[in-house]
């Protein structure tokens, strides 16, 4: 089966949407308050180097698969371990982002639908998709990237220019000084930004000569997403103010919802939801994506096309069973998440990794930077 590849730009425009997705659909930076700009900011920065960790792991093993690198460095069998343990995080991150979304969906939409029916819904252009081929995803993301870019460039238009939104609800600066800020800056940076983990499964998908340009385009993206959080949170917290932005179960969403505007929109939480729906479908596709070739690296006998749809079955069987409690589960999300599951996978495991090769290839750095210019 031919292999399927993507072009730098749906690298790129997929490294937007997956970063901008479901952040902005919970705005983690609600735990900063008024200085959630200060510590979005700095876990930007360090969240950058994270993706640079990432994508220096890749290089060292000249862009190899997550299995190649994992059983390059530990053997088949530990290696294998690592392996299976990375399929179900990335398959488990699916089922949760996945029954966010659907809440998200019965809470504006369609209040009261059968959720089993929702994430059906959901779950069906994603199996499509991936049947198609990542490139298929790749070359959709391209096009849906401008259609959120243009909504999200509305959205700030309008609130900028309307009454409601009001700087003074940033001052003062650091009222409680920089030490309450240290917390949320260490969430921020692993989510969203130790989310792109998932890359590593992306990096051998784009095509050989385009590899040294890799990590300037993903700084690119970095940028924009950075920017598009920083917005988002900004104007959460200039129209609602703190304590409202922390008590809304979805404080991105019921802030446009306060907006009107009488020339254009009479309301601006529908743009809200294009947003919030198209990039969470690429995180929703990419992350299943990414559990997918872990399996299909274990099992050798089937491709993911053919994995995704008895795996997609799987994960509406997960989400329907993860509890449903309103902000408490927001909370749990964000504050739980990064103190357990996710440093393992996205800080431990990948810093160990990349010391490893560091050790093993440091010798090697010039004749891999050759071949990388090939």
């Amino acid at each position: 089966m031919k292999t399927s590849r993507l072009s730098l730009n749906q690298f790129s425009s997929l490294l937007v949407l997956f970063l901008s997705s479901s952040a902005t659909l919970v705005n983690v930076g609600r735990f900063s308050g008024a200085d959630v700009w200060i510590s979005l900011l700095i876990s930007a920065v360090l969240g950058t180097l994270l993706f640079t960790m990432y994508y220096r792991i890749g290089k060292l093993h000249q862009f190899d698969s997550l299995s190649g690198i994992l059983t390059d460095l530990f053997g088949k069998f530990f290696g294998s371990l690592i392996l299976i343990a990375y399929s179900g995080y990335f398959l488990l991150m699916t089922a949760s982002l996945l029954k966010s979304t659907a809440d998200v969906i019965e809470v504006t939409l369609m209040v009261d639908a059968n959720m089993i029916l929702i994430m059906l819904l959901l779950m069906v252009p994603i199996v499509y998709g991936l049947i198609l081929g990542v490139n298929a995803i790749g070359r959709s993301s391209e096009l849906l990237f401008y259609v959120v870019i243009l909504c999200f460039i509305t959205l700030v238009i309008a609130v900028f220019t309307s009454d409601i939104f009001s700087f003074d609800r940033f001052l003062p600066v650091l009222e409680k000084g920089f030490s309450p800020l240290k917390q949320n800056i260490y969430t921020m940076t692993l989510f969203p930004y130790g989310e792109s983990i998932v890359f590593l499964t992306i990096f051998p998908l784009l095509p050989k000569e385009g590899k040294g340009k890799i990590l300037r385009y993903s700084y690119w993206a970095i940028v924009l997403a950075t920017i598009i959080l920083l917005a988002a949170d900004v104007m959460c917290v200039g129209i609602l103010g703190v304590g409202l932005m922390k008590n809304f179960i979805y404080p991105f969403f019921n802030a446009m919802k306060m907006v009107g505007v009488n020339v254009l929109f009479e309301r601006l939480d529908p743009l809200a939801i294009i947003i919030v729906m198209m990039t969470c479908f690429f995180k929703l596709s990419l992350y299943f994506y990414a559990g997918l070739s872990c399996i299909e690296k274990l099992i050798r006998r089937f491709s993911y096309r053919q994995l995704a749809f008895p795996f997609s079955v799987l994960i509406i069987f997960i989400a329907m069973h993860l509890t449903t409690g309103g902000v408490e589960d927001i909370y749990q999300a964000i504050l739980n998440h990064p103190k357990n599951l996710l440093p393992i996978f996205q800080l431990v495991i990948p810093s160990i990794v990349w010391m490893l090769s560091e050790f093993k290839y440091h010798n090697h750095v010039k004749q891999l930077k050759t071949e990388a210019h090939k």
